[in-house]
């Protein structure tokens, strides 16, 4: 297949690449002006990097795909509105919209478990009935809700679209190599409540399975969730995979009934006072993080077989093996 990728320079876009070609796609990156494009090099890579705001250049763009496969987001907690309306909601409608405009036939949106996040309250087994994410003070979450209503309403007999939904992405070059671990090195990483809850999570390669098995599905259109076959506590997972990459593992805990009036005041302090970088703590992390969060693959297995390719052993394996490939000298 002919895919065009956005976000191929992100975490889960740079997985899904490599997995696209390796599957035997030819492969186009859009790139926004800007990005860093050189490590998208290959044979079976065609890159193009524009302002992908303007709808000519779009167009043009996907003109003569049979898929495009929509990673880019912005995907951090804190923002200026303007910014989660630009690169969440206005680029994924621009998107359908050449999309529809070029014939191509299916379009795939990369969301997330953020997405039917609403009331501090625990979720079990959670399935695509849920609500989607009513929230404004979870600015993330309600931006990708709002896309996923723009790409499933574009939905019809000739354009097929699907939201995959995945638990807590992870794996090489993840959050936790990002943010958490050197967060945690520093000190400033903690549990909530103690951290001993269900918690679904979804390793990178088995979510860019799903990705290549709804790619060559008849599915139809719909949301997606998507997640690891096992399900761990998320204390146990997250201190294993902080561990594999070398990072120190915290023994802080805050109690889960004073973080969110805390990440409340640490907001309006960020808001209001000229105060630099980023709040330590805001609502929407205190959300994501701090119940019981587990949701149900049924519908992804009896849509396109979904199956998980990877345990989370193997997955932290790969890790390990790679941090060992990449860790400088002298680090223990």
């Amino acid at each position: 297949m002919n895919i065009a990728l956005t976000g191929a320079t992100g975490f889960v876009g740079g997985h899904l690449l490599k997995r696209l070609i390796d599957d035997g796609h030819t492969v186009t990156a859009l790139v926004r002006l800007g990005q860093d494009a050189k490590t998208l090099k290959h044979p079976s890579v065609k890159i193009i990097q524009r302002d992908f705001m303007n709808d000519l250049d779009l167009l043009s763009a996907v003109r003569g795909h049979d898929a495009i496969v929509h990673c880019a987001a912005y995907v951090g907690l804190w923002g200026s509105a303007s910014t989660y309306q630009e690169i969440n909601i206005e680029l994924t409608k621009k998107l359908l919209d050449a999309a529809k405009g070029a014939g191509v036939a299916r379009f795939i949106q990369m969301s997330c478990i953020n997405a039917v996040l609403n009331d501090r309250e625990e979720i079990l087994q959670g399935d695509e009935s849920l609500p989607l994410c009513q929230k404004n003070e979870f600015p993330y979450a309600r931006s990708k809700a709002i896309a996923e209503k723009l790409v499933l309403m574009s939905s019809h007999d000739h354009f097929q679209t699907i939201v995959m939904r995945p638990a807590f992405v992870w794996g090489d070059g993840d959050i936790v190599d990002r943010q958490i671990g050197p967060a945690a090195n520093k000190g400033k990483f903690g549990w909530f409540g103690g951290g001993r809850y269900p918690y679904s999570t979804c390793y990178v390669g088995n979510l860019c399975e799903a990705i290549a098995l709804a790619l060559q599905s008849n599915c139809g259109s719909g949301p997606f969730f998507i997640r690891d076959e096992q399900e761990w506590d998320l204390r146990s997972f997250l201190s294993e995979r902080l561990r594999v990459s070398g990072y120190r593992v915290p023994t802080l805990s805050i109690p889960t009934e004073l973080a969110w009036p805390l990440a409340r005041f640490t907001e309006n302090g960020w808001r209001y006072l000229p105060l630099k970088g980023e709040p330590p703590l805001v609502r929407e992390a205190v959300r994501t993080m701090a119940y019981p969060l587990t949701v149900s693959i049924d519908y992804a297995k009896q849509a396109f077989s979904y199956a998980a390719r990877f345990t989370i052993s193997q997955g932290l394996a790969e890790i390990k093996s790679a941090w060992r490939i990449r860790k400088p000298q002298g680090f223990s």
